[in-house]
């Protein structure tokens, strides 16, 4: 009776090893997927970034552009 419980005690653990194994596997995968699209995110803001900083460029070139063609008018 002692030994077929320490036997069934075994096997649960093994068993809550192995699901626990399968579960640090799926969380690991999850992660980098979820890293690998933060990255992706980040490229992208930096790329939007850099964008938005030329449209300001140009923006303020367009202003003075027009400021200049009043003065000039005046």
């Amino acid at each position: 009776m002692i030994a077929e419980d320490q036997v069934s005690l075994q096997k649960l653990i093994a068993e809550l090893a192995k699901e626990t194994r399968k579960g640090f596997e799926l969380f690991e995968k999850r992660f980098a997927a979820v890293e690998r699209r933060m990255d992706a995110a980040e490229r992208r803001m930096e790329k939007t970034e850099r964008r938005a900083d030329k449209l300001d460029e140009r923006v303020d070139k367009l202003v003075s552009a027009m400021g200049e063609f009043i003065r000039q008018r005046s």
